[in-house]
């Protein structure tokens, strides 16, 4: 298995950011509870840079109808079992 550049990036910034977490007393990695919040976004380019350290407890990402969404993206909205929802899509 052959890591790009992105993923390994990103598994960098989710281990110092568990470390954070650790460091700060707040003990829980994985969610309690089903996450109950939605974040709106309205760029038209959406990257991984984009979502940085805004997914926690976060259940669904609403972007705009015509945005670009980067691979990266949905797989780690997938990974995380975030719901991707356009505007005006039920």
């Amino acid at each position: 298995m052959r890591l790009t550049e992105q993923q390994i990036e990103w598994i960098v910034q989710e281990v110092v950011r568990r470390l954070r977490l650790l460091s700060a007393g707040e003990p829980r990695l994985k969610r309690e509870q089903p996450a109950n919040s939605e974040l709106s976004l309205s760029e038209q380019i959406v990257t991984l840079d984009t979502l940085k350290d805004r997914l926690i407890d976060v259940s669904r990402v609403i972007i705009q109808p015509r945005a670009v969404v980067t691979p990266a993206v949905k797989d780690e909205l997938k990974q995380r079992q975030i719901t991707l929802v356009r505007q005006g899509s039920p």
